[in-house]
């Protein structure tokens, strides 16, 4: 294969040895053989690998992982692996975060598509987190300084607003997920998760102008690099249980309370947050500072906090093909207690 791969099938061992090659100079994939193919949004493929004595002398290993936006079940989304792979090749290495090592990227010429070739995370062994578990204090407190060093790397970088592809907002802005989400309504107001949705919660022109109000007060701006999907289900445990953070296909310009309040809402119980929410922020504010970022004042993070708990309602509007209920009607539960408590919806709307 010598262009851009249109489908699975194109991948062979004489494209992986032209995308390693990049990087480590004569390496030849003398065998490729394709392991698991997990299909989702992205597609992921596991290979096999054995390399000629250039590749070995590079200590190339046995296993990688290829990320793609070939043959996934919404194809219109094909478009966010050229966001990820251009994250891997411009910003990846230059944070102190935990994240799965590239070791080569490749953009399709009309930018339809991306490609990432990892490191195969199960030989280090991690775990992988599963939406829907519960993060205990500690995990909370660890995924904080994670968070925190990303944000506070390119805390106001002026080289952030020179980057063509990182947009503020970044996908999320700019393919109108808002509208699209609250074009869900009627279907996803039957479904059992909207039996967790507050009252005061089920005026749809009400929660999105409250939530595009939150929004574009992120794209006029922008502070930081931010994750955008910070989920226990985009997270891995190293074997001492630190976290680590996967799929950077929302990765955008924005604000640090978009991933922080995701985070502390999505990631544990109603009653734990309601505990730890107060001293969780300030451990992130000590955590930003000391990684560079300009830390905002207690009650002016926490203000952004109450603002930024608006995204987490679109969970309750998720399609059924992309989540399954049982996380949905969770999800619903932790965002409508944080918006109702927090009185998000007056922070945002007046």
């Amino acid at each position: 294969m010598t262009g851009f791969p249109r489908k699975i099938d194109d991948i062979d061992a004489a494209l992986l040895s032209r995308y390693l090659a990049r990087r480590f100079p004569g390496t030849v994939v003398t065998d490729a053989r394709r392991g698991t193919v997990i299909s989702g949004t992205a597609t992921k493929i596991e290979y096999h690998l054995t390399y000629n004595d250039a590749g070995n002398a590079h200590d190339l290993p046995p296993s990688l992982w290829l990320k793609c936006g070939l043959e996934t079940q919404i194809p219109e989304q094909a478009v966010h692996s050229t966001i990820e792979a251009l994250f891997f090749r411009d910003l990846a290495a230059r944070l102190p975060i935990n994240l799965p090592a590239p070791y080569a990227t490749a953009i399709a010429p009309d930018g339809s598509s991306g490609i990432v070739l990892y490191e195969d995370l199960n030989r280090r062994p991690v775990r992988f987190g599963t939406q829907g578990i519960d993060m205990p204090p500690p995990s909370i407190k660890a995924l904080l300084d994670q968070l925190a060093a990303l944000h506070g790397t390119f805390w106001k970088s002026e080289e952030l607003r020179r980057l063509g592809w990182l947009k503020p907002g970044g996908v999320i802005h700019s393919d109108n997920v808002v509208d699209r989400f609250i074009g869900f309504w009627d279907d996803s107001s039957k479904l059992p998760r909207f039996a967790n949705v507050a009252p005061e919660l089920r005026d749809r022109d009400r929660m999105a102008r409250a939530i595009k109000v939150m929004l574009a007060a992120d794209v006029a701006d922008p502070l930081c690099l931010v994750h955008g999907d910070p989920h226990v289900g985009n997270l891995f445990f190293d074997p001492d249980g630190s976290p680590g953070l996967l799929d950077w296909a929302s990765v955008m310009h924005g604000n640090w309370a978009w991933d922080v309040a995701y985070a502390m809402v999505a990631g544990q119980t109603v009653d734990q947050r309601r505990a730890l929410e107060k001293e969780q922020i300030g451990y992130y504010l000590t955590r930003l500072a000391a990684c560079g970022g300009d830390a905002p004042s207690f009650e002016d993070a926490w203000r952004e906090y109450v603002r930024h708990a608006a995204w987490m309602f679109l969970f309750s509007l998720c399609p059924p093909q992309v989540q399954p209920e049982e996380l949905c009607t969770q999800m619903a539960a932790r965002s409508s207690a944080a918006i109702v408590d927090l009185g998000t919806l007056e922070a945002l709307l007046g």
